[in-house]
């Protein structure tokens, strides 16, 4: 890696195909999801010139992580900030515009250099400080969960990236995307909400559902639940990417309404917290099947009416299928079948400066970011 970059001409000035051209990186944020994708860059072969931490925790890491960069805080390090060609600013979505409005400030950021976020919800909007003063603006959000530890150059391989990027940017963006291996995905700066509401709705609470099911199986006496249901969360994950609403199956696909009830029975006495996601996922399945035509309108109706309606009592305190009183999923939870810690949590897409979600209620621990 260079020991000292060398001037760098405005963008305009350059090749606008890019071609096999090698960037300058400097990387504000040296954590587990910046850290991962300067690390891929560098494998492809890319310099990354700087790093800058606010925790020394962090400074010390990216020592070993970046031999050649020079390390520090903003300060220590502005001259190799200002000198890169891009600079990967790696910090949790809200810090974002802040600190690249400090990055300004101290004079890190110049005309035709580029600046990039990795965070899914924000767009351009969050480097509009860098786009004053003449910089380029580029979003690289890797549509994946983090591995537990940095440090695999090949980790982003065949990995989505959501991107968004000023037209003098967009060329960059997808080299970049393409060097670590990844997929080039746009999207439009409008549409980033809904695009990562996208990611949170089949990555993030596809965590609590699984988590929802573990704990309700162990409730009723699973001693493994999570063996028992990989193969068909394996299944029906393969099959809904796939086919869509006609891979559904179950009592709502059928009209069931009779066992739809009694599981909300069984819910209802277990965990009111998973019997009201219940609830709210019969709405919205029986929704889908009648609009996509598999469900009749008068069996959706009757779904509608008595997901919403109290389920009827049957066979007494326990409801329908000797069901146990209220409490057994937190019972679960307190006698350890469950397996869940901190440990387990993952950490999510980079959902943000990086990416992060935390799951509120009680559907089960959620991953950060």
């Amino acid at each position: 890696m260079a020991s000292h970059p060398r001037p760098v001409p405005d963008r305009s000035e350059r090749d606008p195909g890019g071609g096999d051209r090698r960037e300058t990186i400097g990387l504000v944020g040296a954590g587990r999801a910046g850290s991962a994708v300067a690390l891929a860059l560098a494998a492809a072969g890319h310099s990354v010139v700087a790093v800058s931490s606010r925790s020394a925790v962090g400074r010390e890491r990216a020592v070993g992580r970046f031999p050649g960069a020079r390390i520090g805080t903003v300060p220590q390090v502005v001259t190799r900030l200002r000198a890169a060609e891009a600079v990967l600013i790696a910090v949790p979505d809200d810090a974002i515009a802040p600190v690249t409005a400090e990055l300004v400030a101290a004079g890190a950021v110049r005309a035709g250099q580029t600046l990039a976020h990795l965070s899914g919800r924000h767009g351009l909007g969050a480097l509009a400080a860098g786009s004053a003063v003449g910089a380029a603006r580029m979003a690289l959000h890797p549509i994946m969960t983090l591995p537990g530890t940095v440090g695999d150059p090949g980790v982003f391989a065949g990995v989505p990236f959501g991107i968004t990027a000023d037209s003098v940017a967009e060329a960059l963006a997808r080299r970049l995307v393409a060097d670590v291996g990844g997929i080039p995905l746009s999207i439009e700066d409008g549409r980033r909400d809904l695009y990562h509401a996208a990611l949170v709705l089949g990555g993030n609470f596809l965590t609590s559902l699984t988590v929802a099911a573990r704990e309700t199986l162990a409730a009723a006496g699973v001693a493994d639940p999570g063996a028992a249901l990989a193969p068909l969360l394996r299944a029906s994950l393969d099959n809904a990417l796939t086919r869509g609403w006609p891979a559904a199956t179950g009592p709502v696909r059928r009209g069931d309404l009779g066992t739809v009830q009694a599981h909300l029975r069984a819910l209802d006495a277990a965990d009111p917290a998973v019997a009201a996601v219940y609830r709210a996922l019969v709405a919205y399945t029986t929704g889908g099947l009648e609009r996509a035509g598999l469900l009749d309108a008068p069996v959706a109706d009757r779904l509608r009416a008595g997901a919403v309606a109290d389920p009827p009592r049957a066979g007494g305190a326990g409801g329908a299928g000797g069901a146990g009183g209220a409490g057994d999923v937190g019972r679960a939870r307190r006698d350890g079948q469950l397996g869940e810690s901190s440990g387990d949590r993952g950490s999510s897409p980079m959902t943000g400066g990086g990416i992060g979600h935390t799951v509120a209620g009680n559907v089960g621990p959620e991953s950060p970011r």
